[in-house]
């Protein structure tokens, strides 16, 4: 378990290190490139039965905290849609999360759309990044090939019916740190097998 206000500083420490108190996700997982309905889904959670701004605020505060904590372990956001690049900035900037992603890349930027792993693979180019440095949180079938096609370990929605990696009822439902210390174990795991 890390301690709580652990961060990369802390890993220049080689206490730390050796006694195992740097999270293993701080190494393997540099990337999240999350499909734009995923984040869409994430704050209209907040929206049932009715849209209240408040509740749109609250959902919106809590992405922009998880972001902030995984910015303080230098893992980086990217985003992928088949959507134009003109809508997808709007819908962000509406929820003001346009910012928060080091890249976006959307339909009309590259030739092939998701299930072709053109996108993927040009955010992970673009980035520097190899594809088992990244995850890829996908919301529909077209994504999780797209993301498997990239070599990518892919997260869907609890109860979606896609095959992936790893299923997640929400990103922001338990501290981000625990989960990416999960996810890298399985996908540690899958490097083993492979």
């Amino acid at each position: 378990m890390s301690p709580v206000g652990f961060g990369p500083s802390d890993i220049n420490n080689p206490r730390n290190v050796q006694w195992g108190m740097v999270p293993e996700s701080f190494w393997l997982t540099k990337v999240l490139i999350f499909d734009f309905d995923w984040i869409a889904k994430e704050v209209s959670k907040a929206q049932h039965p009715m849209p209240d701004h408040e509740a749109i605020s609250s959902s919106v505060a809590g992405l922009k905290e998880t972001f902030r904590i995984l910015r303080s372990f230098e893992i980086r956001l990217a985003m992928t849609s088949n959507l134009k690049l003109s809508m997808v900035i709007e819908q962000l900037s509406g929820w003001n999360l346009a910012e928060e992603f080091d890249c976006i890349r959307c339909a009309e930027e590259l030739p092939s759309l998701k299930p072709s792993p053109d996108l993927h693979i040009n955010v992970m180019e673009t980035l520097g990044i190899r594809p088992f440095k990244a995850i890829a949180l996908e919301t529909a079938h077209e994504g999780v090939e797209a993301a498997r096609h990239a070599g990518l370990f892919c997260i869907t929605m609890t109860g979606s019916g896609l095959m992936a990696d790893y299923e997640l009822d929400s990103f922001t439902g338990e501290p981000i740190i625990f989960l990416l210390e999960k996810i890298d174990r399985v996908k540690r795991r899958q490097l083993e097998i492979n």
